[in-house]
């Protein structure tokens, strides 16, 4: 309703309701709504029409039809029916994120079963609705449609088959040349209209974070075509946040530029933005929003304070102290955020993690800035750099990000000058970490874990023994931020190997992937000492993440699964075994279910870091036969 609301007041003039967990939307898309279910849509039906709002209802029965039975369009158009009773008019048929091909013979059979053929079925389902559900009741707006192939430029046997049965006036829902789009030009948009044969209504992933759960996109919409007009384009849907209030700080620059491409400025819609939206707030939040306004989502989350910080760093000492103190003064209003005084609102509620996030992370690199500054006079003091380090450490345990990717390389690089990361040299044992020359701070933090067992940590980026080749690392450790030749280098050594990364490179799976949102691993062999302990569902992430999955050889034991797919997350080789590239194994082989960010301490559960610990402690204790086993 409050959604409604603001949609009216910005000139946003539909909103489609397609919730994937409303199961009568998409997994019961046949049984009809239950009367109190029905009441609340029939509120949203008449909230927006008092705004002006065409409330689009979307129905995805593609995870089920039988696409050839008549039956099956007779229960669509009854679900329709009961929609159209309580005042729906406009209606979208949605078959995104489900299988590609035909699952049923029936439909083979009616529909072919060459490459695409699906296309058919879908476009046969879309011609139906129009002609037999909406054409009867006097509906002439166009209707929506989700296509399987949703995003790119290039034609496809889906695209082609779709293109010949669906009604002319269908408008085609299309997401960029990407899934989430950086820049959307007009030729993208007329080759991506050629290709369906049909005028396009954007479904623009902007400035949605479903797929990445510790971001919030709260800057403008930018890199969109200015010149439009005349091209195959008939509007464009911004898929928002989960996050709700936030996302009306993006979604007002959308409206903005939809409204008036020609003249739209980013920079000063997002700046009117935030006062409208935020109100008496708006001064107090607007550095979250700025440190937060980073798109798309690869993008530096501050430009401009990486900037200075690389600055910071310059051997010129008038570069570096200058720039320093223009850090410090950067993220001063950041760093107050968690004291201001700001409103009991939706927004700021919604918005809390984040703010206190942001200010620990502002304090950080504040006292980093301030650390710096002492070194470079000459004056450092072990108190300010055990400060300093204190304060990353309270900012990196949140799970929501700012500034992230900019702060804690800055704080770090200035500790090890100022020597506040040096370790004790060691001669053994030791273990290479085969990751980038600038590891993750979860990568760090898994080193910085295992030198509390007493083993010494060198960084690699080649994977080969340049470090030491007439001393052997007790363990090699393949992290995600290694390139692929590192990684095969690596998996070539006759030591244990802990991987989380590079599976197929290293011969540890025929196939990997990573899940983007999950928080939980099934534990499938609790008798086993990688079990850690447990069993059943494990919670290994603090909220969703990525997991990193691999289809091992049978020679492997699976001792952990994932939720979604059930794929082997957790799974070990002995010394022997045959591996997934053909190789036999030199040494134990492990793999785990970490991403990108490794023992990151905002995301790694305690559960989760015992089954990385008992996999670390598996591959280093004691081994017979020249310090390893025989399997």
């Amino acid at each position: 309703m409050a959604h409604l609301d603001f949609a009216g007041r910005h000139k946003l003039n539909h909103v489609v309701h397609a919730p994937k967990d409303d199961p009568f939307h998409r997994a019961h898309w046949r049984d009809p709504y239950p009367p109190e279910q029905l009441s609340l849509l029939a509120e949203l039906v008449a909230a927006a029409r008092t705004n002006h709002v065409r409330l689009v209802h979307a129905i995805s029965p593609g995870l089920s039809m039988r696409y050839s039975d008549p039956a099956e369009h007779e229960r669509l158009h009854a679900k329709a029916e009961q929609l159209w009773q309580i005042g729906v008019r406009d209606f979208a048929l949605l078959f995104d994120d489900i299988a590609g091909e035909l699952g049923h013979l029936a439909d083979r059979t009616a529909f072919g079963t060459d490459r695409g053929a699906a296309g058919a079925a879908h476009g046969y389902t879309c011609t139906r609705f129009v002609d037999r559900f909406l054409a009867p009741r006097g509906v002439d707006e166009p209707l929506l449609m989700v296509p399987v192939d949703y995003a790119g430029t290039a034609g496809s046997p889906y695209r082609r088959h779709l293109r010949d049965a669906l009604p002319p006036s269908t408008l085609v829902w299309w997401t960029g040349p990407d899934v989430v789009s950086a820049e959307i030009t007009r030729r993208d948009i007329e080759d991506a209209a050629t290709s369906y044969g049909h005028r396009l209504l954007l479904w623009d992933n902007f400035p949605v974070n479903d797929y990445d759960r510790t971001r919030l996109f709260l800057g403008p919409l930018t890199g969109r075509t200015p010149d439009p007009d005349g091209a195959s384009l008939a509007g464009i849907s911004a898929n928002p946040m989960v996050e709700a209030a936030p996302s009306q700080l993006a979604l007002a620059t959308v409206a903005d530029y939809a409204w008036n491409p020609h003249d739209y400025d980013a920079a000063a819609s997002a700046a009117r933005t935030v006062r409208v939206v935020a109100g008496r707030d708006a001064h107090a939040l607007a550095p979250l929003v700025h440190a937060c306004a980073g798109w798309p989502p690869d993008t530096p989350q501050d430009p401009r304070l990486r900037r200075l910080v690389t600055a910071a760093l310059d051997d010129d000492l008038a570069v570096a102290r200058p720039a320093a103190r223009a850090v410090r003064t950067h993220l001063g209003g950041l760093a107050r955020l968690a004291e201001a005084s700001l409103g009991d609102t939706t927004l700021v509620r919604q918005l809390g993690p984040w703010i206190r996030a942001g200010a620990d992370m502002a304090r950080a690199g504040r006292r980093a800035a301030e650390l710096l500054l002492a070194h470079l006079d000459g004056t450092t003091e072990d108190e300010l750099r055990e400060r300093t380090a204190a304060a990353l450490e309270d900012a990196e345990r949140h799970y929501p990000d700012v500034l992230r990717d900019v702060v804690p390389t800055f704080v770090r690089e200035v500790l090890r000058r100022t020597g506040g990361t040096a370790a004790a040299a060691r001669t053994s044992p030791w273990v290479m970490l085969v990751a980038a020359t600038h590891p993750e701070a979860g990568e760090e933090t898994f080193a910085a874990s295992l030198r509390r067992r007493g083993l010494e940590v060198r960084f690699s980026a080649t994977g080969d023994l340049g470090h030491d080749p007439v001393h052997p690392p007790e363990l090699v450790v393949l992290a995600r931020s290694a390139g692929p030749d590192a990684a095969r280098a690596a998996a070539r050594l006759p030591v244990p190997m802990l991987a989380w990364a590079h599976l197929v490179a290293a011969g540890l799976a025929t196939e990997s992937a990573v899940l983007l949102v999950e928080d939980s691993i099934d534990v499938v062999a609790p008798g086993d000492a990688l079990a850690a302990g447990l069993r059943g569902r494990v919670p290994v992430h603090r909220g969703p993440g990525k997991i990193t999955w691999g289809e091992p050889t049978p020679d492997a034991t699976v001792v952990a699964r994932t939720v979604t797919g059930a794929h082997p997350t957790v799974f070990r080789y002995p010394t022997g075994a045959q591996l997934a590239d053909g190789s036999v194994a030199p040494a134990p082989r492990v793999a785990v279910f970490l991403g990108r960010t490794a023992l990151a301490p905002w995301l790694m559960t305690e559960d989760g870091g015992a089954i990385v610990a008992a996999a670390v402690a598996e591959l280093t204790a004691p081994r017979t036969g020249h310090g390893r086993s025989s399997g």
